[in-house]
């Protein structure tokens, strides 16, 4: 087996454009006619670098987010309304931001340069959280978290190279689901 791996945030067509399966976050997979296998959880924080919560404040509610710089991530279902929970309580807050892009790796770095505070996975920021370089904020409530998936056209006539694939890949985030 070999292995062509394609780096892009934005959401292909595995079927047009010829690929074999792809990793796909969601909070909600869309109907359609392709195999999703499920293999972990990102669980998000809402974080910043601590000179953006010296320079800005630190949002003590979701509603405080109005007030705030964040940061975009335009090919989210959510790139201009975050979700968070609480015990029964549910809300949905309006946010805005200077900063708008298609890539989680540019969010991680535009956090860390102060452009804003994002809702960003842990585990793209936990080595920078534990370092100090980023500083978390509504830690009491929980924002939406996204399923990852290993998606594929067709079980039927799935190739061993890629069944082989998928089943690396369920063992690979077996800890992390």
């Amino acid at each position: 087996m070999s292995l062509d791996l394609q780096l892009d945030d934005r959401r292909v067509d595995i079927v047009k454009e010829g690929f074999d399966p792809a990793i796909r976050g969601s909070d909600r997979l869309e109907d359609s006619s392709l195999v999703a296998r499920r293999l972990m959880t990102l669980h998000h924080v809402v974080c910043a670098s601590p000179d953006y919560f010296v320079r800005h404040g630190t949002p003590r509610a979701p509603q405080d987010l109005g007030a705030h710089d964040c940061i975009q991530f335009t090919l989210s279902g959510h790139v201009s309304e975050w979700e968070f929970t609480r015990g029964a309580e549910r809300i949905r807050v309006p946010i805005d931001g200077r900063y708008k892009v298609t890539s989680g790796l540019a969010i991680r770095d535009a956090l860390l340069a102060g452009f804003g505070l994002n809702l960003i996975p842990r585990q793209y920021v936990a080595d920078d959280i534990r370092a100090g370089r980023l500083a978390t904020a509504l830690d009491d409530w929980t924002p939406v978290q996204t399923a990852i998936y290993a998606v594929y056209p067709s079980r039927r006539y799935i190739l061993p190279k890629v069944r082989a694939f998928v089943a690396f890949l369920v063992e690979a985030t077996r800890d992390e689901a």
